[in-house]
């Protein structure tokens, strides 16, 4: 392990410094090569971290040694996040959209109900934000992630601004994982499994997107609701899907395993947060609906269901599916268990009617056991979804190359059934092992 965190995290770190000093275009040929240095070091990392994380803790090496380790490791993956933090952000790049939308609130419009490209709407803009991509749609941003864009463009208006804040809802996410982990007696290296992941890296450090936000919050409420704390986990939960709808279909989790106080009070803090936006309505939805209605990408399944029903009855299978995932983990599984909470969440997703890249940073944070490998597996799968960004460029209309969707949803799947099969025989042999009394 020294020296792969040393030599890995080295190459790793360089290719990232090249990656953001030549500022080569997402899905290009040298973005896939240079991604494919932490790609390679993540999967030798993952390899000693589910063979070998418990014999990290044990007491040979030294735990100073052991300490020591760990912690070039945890400054690695902030390394790591520099170089792609610090370069200016590209006028197509949706941290425009977070500035634009945090600006209006500030003039006292509610971002919900305006429209960048209205032309009643020229004065809110800069040369920044004039030709942002989605000028013509509504928000599609909850209360919750609205009322970050609002807080960070008060303490500083600029897009680098956010991708810092977004930065530190990352690094603070590894600290809530390792918090976790300690409290729940497991690992603390196992947090290296969110913290040097290419694909967090790159769709926060690089991308900047929203998504961190909601990953920090929902580990918080997985903390949280492990060890105890329910009125706090409900806090967090409800903040968590207050900045992107995705981690509803979590409610079952939370079944008999908080008090109905702790309910009342996340409810309070939902209808706050959602107060200052009340003149769109009750609960305001922004360009949701038209995304389910109209927008589509990378989601096959999505389509299959609506030809079969319609845009919103896929919707719906897609929200009552991971619900149902949800229950059966609220039976199955325990509440520090990571698979009872990313696995939901997948599976609402893997129905939904776009899949971007960075939609699957919400169950990133849970990707520490064998349980979660088909969903490790999908977050290298989804990173060629990128050569859409360069084919665009040249004429390629916007959706995903039918090679690359099989490919990625192949290899999840593939997993899948490995890993069903693994368990179902490892179940066979130890029910061998038992000796039968007569």
């Amino acid at each position: 392990m020294p020296t792969l965190i040393r030599y890995g995290g080295t190459a790793t770190l360089a290719a990232l410094i090249t990656l953001a000093a030549s500022q080569v275009t997402l899905g290009s040929r040298w973005f896939f090569a240079l991604a494919a240095v932490p790609c390679v070091v993540y999967a030798l990392l993952l390899h000693r971290l589910f063979t070998t994380a418990d014999a990290l803790d044990r007491p040979d090496p030294p735990p100073a040694r052991r300490a020591r380790l760990l912690t070039i490791a945890l400054l690695f993956a902030v390394a790591f996040r520099i170089p792609l933090a610090t370069p200016r952000v590209g006028a197509d790049n949706d941290m425009v959209r977070y500035m634009w939308d945090g600006r209006v609130q500030r003039l006292g419009y509610n971002p919900f109900l305006v429209v960048p490209a209205d032309p009643a709407m020229q004065h809110t803009h800069t040369d920044e934000t004039r030709q942002m991509p989605s000028r013509r749609a509504r928000t599609p941003y909850p209360a919750a992630a609205q009322l970050f864009f609002r807080l960070v463009v008060t303490i500083h208006e600029s897009s680098r601004a956010m991708k810092l804040a977004l930065v530190a809802c990352d690094l603070l996410t590894i600290w809530v994982l390792l918090a976790w982990l300690r409290e729940t007696r497991r690992s603390e290296w196992l947090a290296l499994a969110y913290a040097w992941n290419p694909l967090v890296i790159l769709e926060v450090a690089h991308s900047g997107h929203i998504d961190a936000l909601g990953a920090l919050w929902i580990a918080i409420a997985a903390w949280m609701l492990s060890t105890g704390r329910g009125m706090r986990a409900a806090i967090a939960f409800v903040i968590a899907v207050a900045t992107k709808l995705l981690p509803i279909v979590l409610l079952p989790l939370f079944w008999k395993r908080i008090r109905v106080r702790d309910g009342f009070v996340a409810s309070l803090v939902l209808l706050a947060m959602y107060l200052p936006f009340s003149s769109a309505g009750a609960v305001p939805l922004g360009a949701v609906p038209n995304v389910v209605a109209f927008i589509r990408f990378n989601g096959p399944l999505f389509k299959g269901l609506a030809a079969l029903t319609s845009p919103q009855g896929a919707a719906a299978i897609a929200v009552l599916s991971g619900l149902a995932v949800a229950a059966w983990m609220r039976r199955r599984r325990t509440a520090d268990d990571p698979a009872a909470w990313a696995w939901p969440m997948a599976v609402a997703l893997a129905c939904a009617p776009v899949i971007y890249p960075w939609y699957l940073l919400y169950f990133t944070p849970f990707l520490f056991t064998l349980a979660t490998l088909p969903l490790i597996v999908w977050t290298y799968s989804a990173i060629p979804v990128y050569i859409v960004w360069e084919l665009s460029k040249h004429g390629h209309r916007w959706f995903v190359p039918a090679p690359v969707l099989w490919m990625e949803f192949g290899i999840v799947l593939t997993t899948m059934i490995w890993l069903m099969r693994r368990t179902r025989r490892r179940a066979t042999l130890v029910s061998d092992s038992v000796p039968t009394t007569t």
